[in-house]
């Protein structure tokens, strides 16, 4: 029998994966769904990488949040200034903004993280905190 650390994020994860699937699967999707990106989390040895796809958008539309726990990615997405609605013959592509908090399965070090955008690609590379640090603190029973 082997014990496994319990990890918070990881059931938040899975719930928003399946709020999502139950989202897909009704008529309401249909109405005013926003797009997220989708993303790929991964460990090494030293670091947490995030990959998100991020098609279409300018480097100065995107806005990464990294957190000890988390990383946040937000931006918009904008129409041409050529397209005009009289003109439509079929829109599919999300216009607008987009967000989208990604949890992280181990603690980082927010302060070392670094991003790239390369080709429609968002990558978050931030480092793995040190597990012997701990954040608790002995308090007293009053």
């Amino acid at each position: 029998m082997s014990l496994v650390p319990w990890n918070p994020f990881r059931e938040i994860d899975n719930f928003s994966r399946e709020m999502e699937n139950f989202f897909d699967r009704t008529p309401f999707s249909l109405f005013g769904r926003t797009a997220t990106p989708r993303v790929d989390v991964y460990e090494t040895e030293k670091d947490v990488v995030v990959k998100a796809e991020i098609p279409g958008v300018s480097r100065e539309d995107l806005n990464v949040f990294v957190d000890e726990y988390s990383v946040r990615i937000s931006g918009q997405t904008k129409r041409d200034a050529e397209f005009r609605d009289e003109n439509m013959f079929r829109s599919e592509r999300f216009y607008g903004s987009f967000s989208r908090t990604v949890p992280l399965p181990v603690e980082v070090k927010s302060d070392k993280a670094r991003a790239e955008y390369k080709d429609g690609i968002l990558s978050v590379i931030v480092p793995k905190a040190e597990t012997s640090q701990t954040r608790a603190r002995k308090i007293d029973i009053q």
